[in-house]
């Protein structure tokens, strides 16, 4: 038996009927950009989200990130407060809206951003806004973070690429900031199959300004409004397949649920189980532990069929070019790097293969 780390091929399978059918209906009609299908799927997950504010898809999570931050008016040149224990992408998003990452530590417990290490340098004058990482399917608490900017021109743009279906105070996650980021990629919890993403915002100002920055900066008659345009459509057969999987979306985040608590139920106590802040209901995209032999525990188990995974490594202001925006020591964020493991989780995860799972981690261990 080999048990991958993610299987979206499965979540696609169990769904393949009505995908296929849904597909061949957008090949038959002929319309395959910005059509029918992305208004159903906007509205649709508008919905999801709580029926607040306005949702406008693009072609990308990281996209997501630039159009947000050009939407809000964040200027070229800008720093932004982003943890560098996240995904490439957070800082790709920053770069591509021509600001600068301003990276911070993040808490020990939760391995979320840390609001007292940001606290310290929200005070800079350059910083204009914080994407604020809602990792492995955890929630900032985004209440609290606005308790501490209080400056009004620093924007909050949430990063949803891991938290589909997280609840932050009993609100859905994005819906708390001034704009909320969403990645579609097929391995999320609402996974396309190709790439996709989304913005939320509260506003038709900030909505009108996205739909034209995702096309040119074009208004409806194709004049060129807004300078900072680029070309992040989602495409109509992205979101056919995302207004199938929206549907079973609920089930399969409680799956999620059932198999984390079954990981917390199960594990030795070699394993430190990272902590769920009382804030949040997460939505468990990953399920993270760490461990001082976590090099040596993927090689145990990759041979024994189980695949395990790094979120993340290395720390993004020791990664490469990165490197050139950060100077110091970002201690639990390094640590963490090192430590982290990630473990299988997803819906079509059967009990038997979760049972065998748990007890080769025991073995190990």
């Amino acid at each position: 038996m080999k048990i991958q780390f993610a299987n979206p091929k499965l979540n696609y399978l169990t769904k393949r009927e009505e995908i296929l059918s849904s597909i061949k209906k957008v090949l038959n009609k002929g319309d395959y950009i910005l059509g029918e299908q992305i208004d159903l799927f906007e509205k649709e997950f508008l919905s999801f989200l709580g029926n607040k504010g306005h949702f406008v898809s693009c072609a990308s999570g990281t996209d997501a990130i630039t159009l947000a931050l050009i939407a809000n008016g964040i200027k070229p040149g800008s720093k932004v407060i982003v943890p560098s224990h996240t995904a490439t992408a957070s800082i790709a998003g920053i770069l591509n809206a021509d600001c600068e990452p301003l990276f911070v530590d993040i808490n020990e417990q939760s391995l979320l951003l840390s609001i007292r290490e940001l606290k310290k340098l929200a005070k800079l004058k350059k910083v204009k806004a914080v994407v604020a990482v809602h990792l492995y399917g955890s929630g900032v608490d985004i209440i609290e973070l606005k308790k501490v900017l209080r400056r009004n021109d620093v924007k909050i743009v949430e990063d949803c690429a891991q938290s589909v279906g997280t609840l932050i105070h009993g609100k859905h996650s994005g819906t708390l900031g001034d704009s909320g980021c969403f990645s579609f990629f097929p391995t999320k919890n609402l996974g396309a199959l190709g790439d996709g993403g989304g913005v939320w915002v509260p506003n038709l100002t900030l909505k009108n300004k996205l739909i034209s920055l995702r096309q040119y900066g074009w208004n409806k008659k194709r004049e060129v409004i807004l300078e900072s345009g680029i070309n992040s459509r989602l495409d109509e057969i992205q979101a056919a397949i995302l207004r199938i999987k929206l549907k079973y979306l609920l089930g399969d985040i409680k799956k999620r649920r059932d198999l984390a608590k079954r990981y917390d139920s199960y594990l030795k106590s070699d394993y430190q189980i990272i902590n769920q802040p009382s804030h949040q209901k997460s939505s468990f995209h990953l399920y993270i532990v760490k461990h001082k032999k976590r090099d040596e525990l993927i090689k145990y188990m990759k041979a024994e069929g189980i695949n395990l995974g790094i979120h993340y490594y290395p720390a993004n202001h020791k990664n490469g070019v990165y490197k050139k925006y950060f100077s110091r020591s970002l201690k639990n964020t390094e640590k963490a790097s090192r430590e982290v493991v990630s473990l299988p989780i997803f819906p079509e995860l059967k009990n038997r293969e979760h049972d065998l799972i748990i007890k080769k981690l025991n073995d190990f261990s």
